[in-house]
C-alpha cells in the first residue's frame, strides 16, 4: 500500500514543462512590415497556430509526446511534450490575409504586413 502512495513521487516523468508566457520572442520591423521570431525548437509545423485580429497576432503550439525509447525507464522527460502561448498586439492593424508564418531550426518567424504602410512621416519644423 505504501509502495502505491510513493510510487509517482519516484516516477520523475511529471512534472510536464510548459512554456505559458516564457517563450523567447523578437519583434522588429522590417522592409514596411512587422516580423516576429519566437523560439519553438522541437515543434512541427501543425503543431503550431498563428491567429491574427486586429492589431494582434496570438502564437501557440502544443508539442504531444513523442514514441518512447523500447525497453527503457525513463528518469525524467520533458522534451518529449510542452507547450506555449504568447500574444502579441502592435501599434497598427494587420492584414490577416497577408500573413506569412515558417519554422527553420527551432525558430517560428511570422511576417505581417500592417494595413496601412509602414511610412515614416516626416513633419516640418516651423518656426514661431
Amino acid at each position: 500500500m505504501l509502495d502505491e502512495v510513493f510510487e509517482p513521487l519516484l516516477d520523475f516523468t511529471f512534472p510536464r514543462f510548459q512554456y505559458v508566457g516564457a517563450t523567447p520572442l523578437d519583434l522588429y520591423e522590417k522592409d514596411g512590415k512587422f516580423v516576429v521570431e519566437l523560439a519553438a525548437p522541437g515543434f512541427d509545423p501543425h503543431e503550431i497556430n498563428v491567429e491574427v485580429s486586429g492589431n494582434t497576432v496570438a502564437l501557440s503550439g502544443t508539442h504531444s509526446e513523442r514514441n518512447d525509447v523500447k525497453e527503457a525507464r525513463y528518469h525524467r522527460r520533458e522534451i518529449r511534450t510542452g507547450s506555449f502561448s504568447r500574444s502579441v498586439t502592435l501599434p497598427q492593424d494587420l492584414d490577416a490575409n497577408a500573413v506569412k508564418a515558417s519554422i527553420e531550426k527551432g525558430i517560428l518567424r511570422v511576417e505581417l504586413t500592417p494595413i496601412k504602410p509602414l511610412m515614416p512621416k516626416r513633419i516640418e519644423v516651423k518656426e514661431g
